[in-house]
């Protein structure tokens, strides 16, 4: 018998490739980076949406930890957004939780990524994982298991993929993306992570073009028809979110922005979107603070 903990959408963990549902609302968000507040923000919506009856699932697209270091709250910089404390390991311990009994998960990030086979992230720290094992004392080991359960892209029969990265780079279909594999990295310079394979242009890619886009979405389909259009983080979108043609959505929901220009995507699942147009702001694209000024 496995000791694994059971986790609420079996579909979405211990596998490259999350299944979406096919029915409820689905809540996107991107780079919490260790903002705790943000994070409660986004559960709060998604209890707010189950209370409705509207059967939410709860997605982040990676890069959950690392956050900024506690001395740069005194001189913090505009370019960070609006002030907070990182609390990854707080973070990340209340996540593995949170999926035990709620329709929640997480893709892999390149942050994720550095603490189970990826390069040394030295944002904020020389180390980046380092600091947060230290921080997750005696559950590192459990911590680190729960990581490699994150996929690396999730895929819905409502023609919307999922990335962290822009999708830079594909494998031929689905069954090539589950034969990739998380370790061996770590020796791999930043500067040429985007250009290694597949999983890393996932995880390091901040642009795409169209045509690798299109090669992504046809890759990725579950019923023979392209998916309709990826939507990805990453990269810092000043102004909330950016749409590249009809294919790609890149947004931001919490790291490098001030509350007011936060957004996450609310989708319907049991939708068949047709392209990146149809997203409009304040019916899929949502403020995670309407009233922030």
């Amino acid at each position: 018998m496995s000791s694994e903990p059971r986790r609420a959408l079996p579909d979405c963990f211990d596998r490259k490739v999350a299944r979406l549902p096919n029915h409820g609302v689905l809540i996107v968000s991107t780079d919490l980076q260790g903002n705790f507040n943000d994070y409660e923000a986004l559960k709060a919506i998604y209890f707010a949406e189950k209370a409705a009856g509207n059967a939410p699932v709860l997605a982040f697209v990676g890069d959950m930890v690392h956050g900024p270091h506690p001395d740069m709250k005194e001189s913090w910089p505009d370019f960070l957004g609006t002030p907070y404390i990182d609390e990854s390991a707080r973070l990340l311990l209340d996540f593995e939780l949170f999926t035990r009994t709620e329709r929640a998960f997480s893709l892999l990030g390149n942050h994720e990524h550095a603490h189970i086979g990826g390069p040394v992230v030295p944002k904020f720290h020389r180390d980046e994982a380092a600091v947060l094992d230290a921080a997750l004392g005696p559950e590192k080991a459990r911590m680190h298991a729960f990581l490699q359960t994150f996929p690396l892209l999730a895929v819905g029969r409502c023609g919307v993929a999922l990335t962290h990265g822009a999708p830079g780079a594909t494998e031929p279909d689905l069954p090539a993306f589950e034969s990739l594999r998380y370790a061996g990295y770590q020796h791999h310079p930043l500067k040429h992570m985007h250009k290694v394979d597949t999983l890393g242009a996932l995880l390091w890619c901040r642009s795409a073009t169209p045509a690798q886009a299109q090669a992504f979405l046809k890759a990725t389909s579950l019923d023979q028809k392209p998916n309709a259009f990826v939507a990805f983080g990453h990269d810092v979108v000043r102004e909330g979110w950016e749409r590249t043609g009809a294919d790609q959505v890149c947004f931001s929901t919490s790291y490098g922005l001030f509350d007011r220009d936060k957004v996450y995507l609310r989708l319907d699942l049991s939708h068949r979107y047709q392209s990146a147009h149809d997203l409009t702001p304040g019916v899929e694209i949502r403020p995670l603070y309407p009233e922030a000024p």
